[in-house]
């Protein structure tokens, strides 16, 4: 971990990187984020969901197959969601903000079940960290980050990308505390993963919030490389677009 002499500051570069991916149709939710975090290593990831219709089978068990034909009270749609996933011993805890909505309006609650099916592969966008930390010399293209609550943001988040080497970032502030997946309001951006831009001359007004587990209590921020020098381009491009 790199930080400086005020301990309220502190950056550390981890193994991730911006990615674009399909989350698996006809699994629960939570399965289908979970094999995707497997795919690519992850231990941590956060992701949106645009437009990916859902499905409510009572009484099927998470491993039973999808039934060729479906009553259309059991259909709905997630309009955008995002997601914060955090994996221990081969399952997945899942926590964000969205808006979905059910055919049949008896199903409606104002949380998100993760046992809920995707009726369809759902294509992704977002951040995933790995296990490992930045080895000595390896230029790493995400970090967290626990910024001075006392500083100017802007101030805070372009010292802590100079600190990593890069020449700009873009910022995205946790959301700790969040116990579900809820339904958003007025406050919440889950519709995209757009966060502020440092070192550029495109900066959001506020910086967007992501959905955290507690397992990242000791951080607030996490810094994505944008760097025109970036080493990996597709990962470049990815993060472009988030």
């Amino acid at each position: 971990m790199a930080q400086g002499a005020n301990m309220k500051c502190a950056v550390r570069a981890v193994a991730g990187r911006a990615f674009e991916d399909i989350l698996d149709g006809y699994f629960p939710l939570s399965e289908s984020v979970r094999q995707m975090m497997v795919r690519h290593g992850f231990t941590s990831m956060w992701i949106t969901v645009l437009h990916a219709p859902v499905m409510t089978l009572k009484g099927l068990a998470p491993t039973d197959p999808v039934p060729f034909s479906l009553p259309k009270t059991y259909a709905g749609m997630i309009e955008h969601m995002a997601l914060g996933a955090a994996s221990s011993d081969n399952r997945v805890h899942l926590v964000g903000v969205g808006n979905w909505f059910w055919v049949d309006g008896r199903d409606e609650v104002d949380t998100f079940p993760p046992s809920t099916r995707l009726g369809e592969p759902a294509f992704v966008r977002g951040i995933g960290i790995g296990e490992a930390d930045a080895e000595a010399g390896t230029r790493m293209s995400v970090a967290l980050a626990r910024l001075d609550p006392s500083e100017p943001i802007d101030r805070e988040l372009e010292a802590a990308t100079r600190r990593l080497g890069w020449q700009a970032s873009r910022a995205w502030r946790f959301e700790t505390g969040v116990p579900a997946i809820r339904r958003s309001d007025d406050r919440d951006v889950p519709s995209s993963l757009f966060g502020r831009a440092v070192g550029t001359d495109k900066l959001s007004r506020e910086v967007a919030s992501l959905p955290a587990s507690a397992s990242l209590s000791d951080w607030d921020h996490v810094l994505v490389d944008v760097s025109p020098d970036h080493p990996d381009r597709d990962a470049l491009e990815f993060a472009q677009r988030l």
